[in-house]
């Protein structure tokens, strides 16, 4: 395994959010913020008519933007040869787009701990040998050298063994193997794995999940419910404008965020002149 020059840190590539961490001076896994000081990053890239682009914008300006400028769950359509997506007059294929988020995270980290040189990225369970190519080929853009491609079930449950102060303590008292089920329901992604570690191995029984399934999919599914909802009451489906699902999108996903506290919530929704709340 080759390392280049610079900091090696871990880097959690999601459909609609990422992040980056280093391990501190005392070995401790630290999340890294971006320069607006938070711990994830977007995953959306905003194509600018002026041909700059912005990496992870905060979801309001990102929901007013022009659809047509928008990128987002670029995960999903990695490692597919029939992506296609012109911009600036060049076609921009899924490593491209998923570079920009990596080299996003290594320059906003880089400000704060200096060069990073190495990066293990992880991915979903089942991540074919192309999604898998693609990932590894995206870090290789960003400017970073992917010593390692991590399962994300995997990751979870080093975590959860380290925590619990048995990952690589032999003298940690386990009379026999652990299972533990990993539960991944992502922003795009699903997977459940069942897993089985002691303080120096490690082996996954069973694993199942699902690439098009995700926080998205919620989104959606009460974006139709509220939009079906207004078509019945005024004639007229806000669906017909792309820029308004940018904005009952990003409504329906703060909605959903409120009902993880409250019981239930209101969405407002406003289309040529009529509103409703459901």
């Amino acid at each position: 395994m080759h390392f280049e020059p610079g900091h090696t840190v871990g880097i959690d590539l999601g459909t609609t959010f990422s992040a980056i961490a280093i391990l501190d001076d005392e070995g401790k896994p630290r999340v890294i913020p971006n320069e607006d000081g938070d711990i994830e990053t977007a995953s959306v890239i905003l194509l600018a008519d002026s041909g700059h682009v912005i990496v992870g914008p905060n979801r309001m300006r990102a929901a007013m933007e022009d659809p047509q400028n928008v990128i987002e769950r670029i995960k999903r359509y990695m490692g597919m040869p029939d992506y296609r997506r012109t911009f600036d007059g060049r076609e921009i294929s899924p490593e491209f787009i998923s570079a920009l988020i990596l080299k996003k995270l290594r320059q906003d980290a880089e400000k704060q701990i200096g060069k990073i040189g190495n990066a293990v990225v992880t991915v979903p369970y089942y991540f074919n040998d192309a999604r898998r190519k693609a990932t590894q080929d995206a870090g290789r853009i960003a400017g970073l050298n992917v010593i390692d491609i991590m399962n994300e079930p995997t990751a979870a449950t080093l975590t959860y063994a380290y925590r619990e102060g048995v990952l690589g303590n032999p003298e940690a008292r386990v009379d026999q193997p652990k299972k533990v089920l990993v539960y991944d329901l992502g922003g795009g992604t699903f997977d459940v794995t069942v897993v089985e570690y002691t303080p120096t191995q490690f082996r996954v029984l069973a694993t199942d999940g699902d690439v098009q399934l995700g926080g998205v999919d919620g989104n959606d599914r009460l974006l139709d419910y509220v939009a079906d909802a207004f078509k019945q009451r005024h004639g007229i489906d806000p669906r017909e404008s792309p820029q308004m699902i940018q904005i009952l999108r990003n409504d329906c996903d703060l909605a959903k965020i409120e009902l993880s506290e409250k019981t239930e919530t209101v969405i407002h929704c406003r289309y040529e002149g009529r509103a409703i709340d459901v």
